[in-house]
């Protein structure tokens, strides 16, 4: 599948998104509430909440760090 460097970085931010609210929200759930009936519905919730507020910051994030970064470092090409 061929995309466009933009709809690509909003492929890229709401797949990070997810993955780091699934198993940020796990493991938040799992130390702090322990392993208990609502378990699983706590740690849904937790993941929904965490990408509604995760993708917005990673759509502006990541395009801010990855510019910031490529002012100082250039990858190395093998």
């Amino acid at each position: 599948m061929e995309v466009s460097g933009k709809i690509y970085g909003v492929i890229f931010s709401a797949a990070i998104s997810l993955v780091m609210s699934l198993f940020m929200s796990f493991f938040m759930i799992a130390i702090n509430v322990g392993f208990t009936n609502e378990f699983v519905t706590a740690w849904l919730m937790s993941t929904l909440i965490g990408f509604i507020i995760g993708l917005p910051v990673a759509a502006i994030a990541v395009p801010l760090i990855q510019k910031g970064l490529n002012r100082y470092i250039t990858i190395k090409q093998s």
